[in-house]
């Protein structure tokens, strides 16, 4: 839809193709039992007001509104929550020794240079090298649940480098927030507005093949669901955000089902795969008393939870409070994984959960439908080998970007790459047998993919989370 956006305020004539009923994906929201429940997103954009989407709807025109993290977080330690406005507020948590090794830290992630033998290193392997693992449980516990809380990735699957630039982009952008209305308030929204500038949007039509001849795209084949009716729409441009695997198999004729993915993730073990597992309660009660994430740094699954309802209480029944927590699965068994969250859950709020909560829904983020198509920092180029195919989405994040902010860079360096070819800045991309490639056109210009803003403002996060809330 962002895509369908930009492109209609180009005067360029757009169908829009959803293969479900409703538009939005994984960053919409169902109404049950009166609450809010998101399909995939926690209600929350990582960069806030300040961030990436945040720009691209205010250029759209698209009417929004993000209550910002009024802290850094909380850290639930040692049976008890504690609150840090900002990072000088770890000191309550780490206590003396280990936040020393915690600056220490920080000093060799942003005020020096990375070896460019320590790069590629994962996470994991570089805390290794620089401070004693079992002499600082609670900091190595603070680096893997925000991993698994922000990207869904263990430390081991994500490298140090991108580690890096997705938290000076953090730093710099400023805290996260929360979705007025929520997600499908914003997807509403959206969906308005391109049906406003005359999209073609068609629902419950999925897309059978991408048509292609002579190396270059001519249209797609899909099927409207409601009739089992088939039709060719023809076009010069068309673009994916169902990732490089799906975008792939339908330039073949063929559809990536649910099931063969799981089979084979199932027979690859130790593929990189962004998988999580996500539970909505419903509380009589207030449980965390900020606009931030609480990280769970003595839990044996979930790593962090959001209270959506201390920004906006329409996402609750009247009276309610709507808690959200998330988790990387860490096995095919999706009832255990369910069955230690609730675990957590008891053990995080004790007899306050037994009284006043109740589970709304546990929904699993893995095979065709995983928590991002690509994990952070192996994402593809937009450009592919067929010339007018595109992608964007949750597998071409841009370095240092993630989840919905990627999703809108992602469309930006798309932007920036059909001006470049437009202006004869830049050729077509040659007919190699690759989809995605990373070594992608670079336009000489990013008009659209602005750089993050000033770093200087990552000093304020030393006292006070950095948000307009």
């Amino acid at each position: 839809m962002l895509s369908a956006a930009q492109l209609l305020s180009r005067g360029k004539r757009v169908a829009v193709l959803e293969r479900l009923p409703h538009c939005g994906g994984r960053f919409t929201a169902k109404t049950f039992q009166g609450a809010q429940v998101s399909t995939g997103a926690v209600h929350m954009i990582p960069f806030g007001s300040s961030g990436v989407l945040a720009g691209m709807l205010r250029r759209l025109q698209v009417p929004h509104r993000f209550f910002d993290a009024d802290v850094f977080g909380s850290f639930h330690v040692n049976g008890k929550q504690i609150r840090s406005r900002g990072l000088l507020g770890l000191f309550k948590v780490f206590g003396p020794r280990q936040f020393f090794w915690f600056t220490r830290l920080g000093y060799l992630m942003f005020l020096r240079r990375l070896p460019a033998d320590e790069r590629d290193l994962p996470f994991s392997t570089w805390l290794e090298r620089h401070i004693d693992v079992g002499k600082n449980p609670q900091l190595m516990a603070f680096f893997e649940r925000i991993s698994r809380f922000a990207l869904s990735l263990e430390l081991d699957q994500v490298s140090i480098a991108e580690a890096i630039e997705t938290t000076k982009n953090m730093f710099s952008y400023g805290a996260p927030g929360i979705v007025e209305g929520g997600c499908g308030a914003l997807s509403g929204e959206l969906e308005r507005r391109i049906l406003e500038q005359g999209a073609d949007l068609r629902l419950r039509h999925d897309v059978m093949q991408i048509l292609q001849g002579d190396g270059r795209v001519t249209g797609v084949r899909v099927c409207n669901k409601a009739n089992g009716e088939e039709a060719v729409l023809y076009a010069p441009l068309v673009v994916s955000d169902i990732g490089p695997r799906a975008t792939y198999a339908l330039l073949h004729n063929q559809q990536v089902k649910q099931a063969e993915v799981l089979k084979e993730q199932s027979e690859h073990q130790g593929q990189q795969e962004a998988i999580g597992l996500k539970v909505h309660i419903l509380s009589d009660v207030s449980l965390i008393s900020h606009k931030g994430i609480m990280y769970c740094l003595d839990t044996r699954r979930i790593a962090g939870m959001v209270q959506p309802t201390n920004c906006d209480p329409r996402l609750a029944p009247a009276g309610k409070h709507l808690l959200i927590s998330h988790q990387v699965m860490q096995s095919n068994n999706v009832e255990e994984e369910k069955q230690l969250a609730l675990t957590d859950l008891r053990m995080l709020f004790g007899e306050t959960f037994e009284k006043h909560c109740r589970v709304l829904t546990v929904s699993a983020y893995r095979g065709e439908w995983p928590v991002n198509r690509v994990a952070q920092g192996a994402d593809v180029a937009p450009d592919t080998s067929i010339a007018g195919l595109y992608l964007v989405g949750d597998a071409v994040k841009p370095s240092g970007y993630l989840m919905v902010e990627g999703v809108a860079q992602s469309v930006n360096e798309l932007l920036d790459l059909l001006d470049a070819i437009e202006q004869g800045m830049a050729g077509e991309p040659p007919g190699t047998p690759s989809i995605g490639r990373p070594d992608q056109i670079k336009p000489r210009f990013t008009r659209n993919a602005a750089p993050p803003p000033s770093r200087l403002k990552a000093l304020r996060w030393l006292w006070e989370a950095p948000g307009n809330s």
